[in-house]
């Protein structure tokens, strides 16, 4: 298959984010963190693409995480499985359960925030488990600044996701490679190569917060173009001021 325009600019821009934040050294272990949504998909591709033609050197494997909790979030993955084959992934599935007497059990109290720092947590520990030190992670350009609006107008405060982050003990950083993707052009990427996808069924999304600050970043871009690349960088700028000489561990 003939390579597209588009894959190319999205790779330049993986390419920019890695150089700008010096998020792969050679002898890396990286661990993919997968949801079988484009993003992910996309970046498990990408990564791969990196480890086998580009100069840099490092080792990837992914892992996905089963929800126990949350069986509705949870969905058939054989074509995924098959896709990694061909991009020669290694590949690990995880089953999550609750910590025993949780108040989770039931369902209730569930948030984004909180499913998120369970698998994150999960990710530590396997990364301690195995011997990696890094994790990528599938957020894009847009949730970043989706991030950014919930913490200012929600708790008024300036907070955002950085695209590398180290971890104050240890060595393990986190790692963001799409952080200069738009979603939109993922999403374009990963129908034009049919690449397979398993769309999210989480119960909590379409009421949550994230998504209606989603909804308003799409009103304020329709009307201001090229307002959120604008705040996006502008954001950048200070993440680099303010954490570069800290090696990027955030507050």
């Amino acid at each position: 298959m003939k390579e597209l325009k588009l894959h190319k600019t999205i790779r330049s821009k993986i390419m920019k984010a890695i150089k700008t934040f010096n998020m792969i050294e050679d002898g890396d272990k990286i661990l993919l963190w997968i949801s079988w949504w484009k993003d992910s998909m996309l970046l498990a591709k990408m990564m791969c693409e990196l480890r086998d033609f580009s100069h840099l050197n490092f080792g990837v494997k992914w892992v996905y995480i089963h929800k126990k909790f949350l069986m509705q979030c949870d969905v058939d993955f054989t074509k995924q499985q098959d896709f990694f084959k061909e991009i020669w992934l290694d590949m690990e599935y995880i089953e999550l359960n609750l910590p025993e007497g949780s108040k989770l059990e039931e369902g209730i109290w569930i948030s984004c925030q909180w499913c998120s720092y369970a698998r994150r947590i999960t990710f530590f520990k396997l990364c301690e488990k195995w011997g990696y030190n890094k994790i990528a992670l599938w957020h894009h350009l847009d949730d970043w600044i989706i991030t950014l609006f919930m913490n200012m107008i929600n708790n008024s405060y300036y907070s955002l996701m950085p695209p590398v982050n180290k971890m104050k003990k240890g060595d393990l950083k986190i790692i963001r490679p799409l952080s200069f993707v738009r979603e939109n052009d993922i999403r374009n990427l990963v129908e034009k190569y049919n690449i397979p996808i398993s769309p999210c069924t989480c119960p909590i999304w379409e009421k949550s917060r994230r998504k209606q600050i989603w909804n308003l970043m799409k009103i304020i871009e329709a009307n201001e173009k090229g307002s959120v690349e604008n705040m996006y960088y502008a954001a950048v700028k200070k993440f680099i001021k303010d954490y570069k000489d800290k090696d990027y561990v955030t507050d």
